[in-house]
């Protein structure tokens, strides 16, 4: 009895959300086979770090959906009780990743009106991080390299997370004389690493960093323990720019129009046109196709545009997905998951192991055109 994980169960309800499905709100996007999600084919249940409230410590959690009961079960390990704003702060990262609100809602039901073959396979959302700063770092890990570099990117970033949180890597502190809040380099000492290793809340399982962690190391480290090439640079200082306030994540969240959250989300250093209409998706924005030679591929074998090319092929998605308004982007990634599934078998039943081959790096190289 005494050897029994500890584990604090939050729930959910769903009597809000007629069209929530877990598997189907999960296992449509690669992001959800990107570490440190790991969706359980078994139990039908999804595995993750998530932050607690003060946005430091991280808590392991699974999440399911029982059988003939109308709300979402968080299991959160090796803790048998939460506070209250702790317990919202998980509530809020996994309402986020499932799409749960009165707005993801409406976009469901209208944009299935439209696209009757969607609504019969229930699909309508698209999976997301438990935070924007997640979804943009992701985001950026898709450009210009192949799916499994994509996944083994995520990964390292994640084991660095880990390494961060016990005290294993050299962090810097911030520099009380600067006025943005910069860091300036600090020699790890023992001292850190034991005062972690005796929190209350022991971390087994690296989290996706925050901007504050990725912030905290030098760009060597980055570069030397996540092998993420040129964009160790480009996420390093977008980090940077987010905790100095220079770029207000919060703000992308206010925006009632695509088309200036867009501008906007193009002026930021290494976000072209796919990385801003990729965040724009995951901010519910659904208008824009966020196009990469994937979608050349597509277009020229599903929909049989054999003239689709670098130089055409936005436009030519535009005109393609123009009847489904504004949700040409469900309708793009209704058709992907779609044809994954006809060459792989459900995404919900794949195996880990084969999570590299569900893009067109198996049917041709996936990189961005920005």
């Amino acid at each position: 009895m005494g050897n029994e994980e500890k584990i604090c169960k939050v729930y959910l309800l769903l009597k809000d959300y007629p069209s929530f499905n877990l598997e189907k709100a999960v296992c449509n996007h690669g992001f959800f086979m990107m570490a440190p999600n790991v969706w359980d084919p078994i139990t039908k249940s999804l595995n993750r770090p998530l932050r607690l409230y003060d946005n430091l410590a991280s808590v392991n959690v699974t999440i399911s959906k029982p059988p003939e009961y109308n709300f979402l079960l968080i299991q959160v390990h090796g803790v048998d009780n939460l506070s209250y704003a702790d317990k919202e702060a998980i509530l809020g990262q996994v309402s986020r990743m499932m799409r749960l609100s009165t707005k993801n809602e409406n976009d469901v039901q209208q944009f299935q009106k439209i696209h009757p073959e969607a609504k019969n396979v229930g699909f309508g959302r698209i999976f997301r991080s438990p935070s924007l700063f997640e979804d943009a770092v992701k985001t950026i890990l898709l450009c210009f390299c192949n799916w499994e570099n994509s996944l083994r990117m995520a990964r390292n970033l994640c084991q660095l997370q880990l390494e961060l949180s016990i005290g294993l890597i050299k962090v810097a502190k911030p520099d009380p004389q600067s006025q943005k809040g910069g860091y300036k380099k600090r020699k790890h000492d023992s001292s850190s690493s034991s005062s972690t290793q005796t929190k209350t809340i022991q971390q087994s399982v690296g989290n996706f960093p925050s901007a504050e962690e990725l912030a905290s190391v030098d760009l060597e480290i980055l570069e030397y323990h996540c092998s993420m090439g040129f964009r160790a640079s480009q996420v390093h200082k977008f980090a940077k720019d987010v905790i100095s306030g220079k770029c207000k994540l919060s703000h992308f969240e206010t925006y009632e129009s695509q088309k200036e959250l867009h501008k906007k989300l193009m002026k930021i250093n290494g976000f072209g046109y796919f990385v801003s209409a990729n965040i724009s998706m995951c901010l519910g924005f659904y208008g824009k196709v966020p196009a990469d030679t994937e979608t050349i591929r597509h277009l020229k074998e599903v929909h049989k545009r054999k003239k689709c090319t670098k130089k055409n092929f936005r436009s030519m998605a535009e005109a393609v997905y123009k009847e489904y308004a504004p949700y040409q982007c469900l309708a793009y990634w209704f058709e992907l998951a779609k044809y994954y599934e006809q060459k792989l078998g459900k995404l919900s039943e794949l195996p880990s192991s084969r999570y590299g081959s569900v893009s067109g790096s198996q049917y041709g190289s996936t990189i961005n055109t920005d």
